[in-house]
């Protein structure tokens, strides 16, 4: 009865090494799919990012405090998430890891980053559009000092202002690219650390929650805000968004995921596995199936 009893036990809790796994495993899958079924993928992320910063933004038109109201944004993050739809960010660190683990090759990293963030971009501008349209009837109803709009449009110019600072303005913008995407790649690390739905929710919306709050940079994000600033009426040109922002932002979410999450903290769970001469090193390797 007691063997029974323990067969039964379902353990929620899932240790890094089987995490690293299960990623490697994931990535193996990215690397199957079309381009055609990354863009639509990547194009329908965009607008469940967009739609929990909206949420957000429209709080701190009505004076929540951005630390407050950031915490809500998560709530898009777990949406795209369970419906399966590609972000290039998690990407960043969940396509390494299958290259380390031998699951995918540096040709099909490179292949999923592209298409998923042309995808990601296509739509952003989609939603973009779609927002400034319906809000102000295509342009005919004057956008209130106090709205989401407006609130958007400011943001823009805020994210664009590393210009007034030059080469260490740039650089700084890479670093704040380092400093969310080290958060936020960890929805995709965090999600696989739990067999329980709620529990994935919830590791999921701790690192999404405090970057938002914290206000880092994120390029997916970027890529629907700016679109929408510049159409409300935002001092932003194109030049200024991918020059100042989205270039360097890109570059600092690449090494946040890809250096911190899907190298150190990959390496270091394989390096002890292996070190401990346990078997689960091997299912780093070869991650396991269902």
């Amino acid at each position: 009865m007691a063997d029974y009893a323990n067969a039964s036990i379902v353990v929620e809790t899932v240790p890094p090494a089987e995490m690293g796994a299960a990623l490697a495993d994931d990535a193996a899958k990215k690397a199957k799919y079309g381009a055609i079924h990354l863009l639509v993928r990547g194009f329908l992320c965009t607008p469940f990012l967009a739609y929990g910063a909206c949420v957000v933004f429209a709080m701190v038109a009505a004076g929540i405090p951005l630390g407050v109201a950031g915490l809500v944004f998560p709530a898009g993050y777990v949406t795209l998430s369970f419906l399966g739809l590609e972000m290039a960010t998690g990407s960043f660190a969940t396509m390494p890891i299958g290259m380390y683990a031998g699951t995918v090759t540096p040709f099909q990293v490179i292949r999923n980053w592209f298409w998923t963030m042309v995808g990601n971009l296509l739509g952003g501008i989609f939603f973009a559009w779609l927002l400034w349209f319906s809000s102000t009837r295509g342009g005919t109803v004057p956008i209130p000092p106090h709205s989401l709009l407006t609130v958007i449009a400011h943001t823009a110019e805020h994210k664009a202002s590393y210009i007034q600072q030059g080469t260490i303005g740039w650089c700084a913008a890479i670093g704040m690219g380092v400093l969310c995407n080290w958060l936020v790649s960890l929805g995709s690390v965090m999600s696989k650390a739990t067999r329980s739905t709620v529990g994935r929710i919830i590791l999921m919306w701790v690192p999404i929650g405090m970057f938002f709050a914290l206000g880092f940079e994120h390029t997916v994000v970027n890529m629907w805000l700016f679109p929408t600033g510049i159409l409300a009426g935002a001092h932003v040109s194109l030049y200024d968004w991918w020059v100042w922002n989205q270039i360097p932002v890109t570059i600092g979410n690449i090494l946040g995921a890809m250096v911190l999450n899907g190298t150190l903290w990959y390496y270091t769970h394989t390096l002890q596995e292996r070190s401990n001469g346990s078997s689960s090193s091997s299912s780093l390797a070869r991650p396991a199936r269902a």
